[in-house]
């Protein structure tokens, strides 16, 4: 877990992201894939291959509130 202005953002993995949002974490893999657009992909961290979010950061947050429907 890291920590950011004081504000706890925790790093999260695809089925763990897909377990909180109630969505199969197979659409959450595809959401972070390079052949998806880039203002439909999820913000995330790369590791190698390892892909990572942070939850509770704005970004993730934000790109929520833009792609509800």
């Amino acid at each position: 877990m890291s920590q950011s202005s004081g504000n706890a953002v925790q790093l999260i993995d695809s089925a763990e992201l897909a377990n909180r949002w109630k969505v199969p974490e197979s659409w959450i893999r595809n959401h972070t894939r390079s052949r998806t657009p880039k203002d439909e992909r999820i913000p995330c961290i790369r590791l190698g291959r390892y892909v990572r979010f942070e939850w509770g950061s704005p970004r993730l947050m934000e790109w929520l509130s833009a792609n509800r429907q």
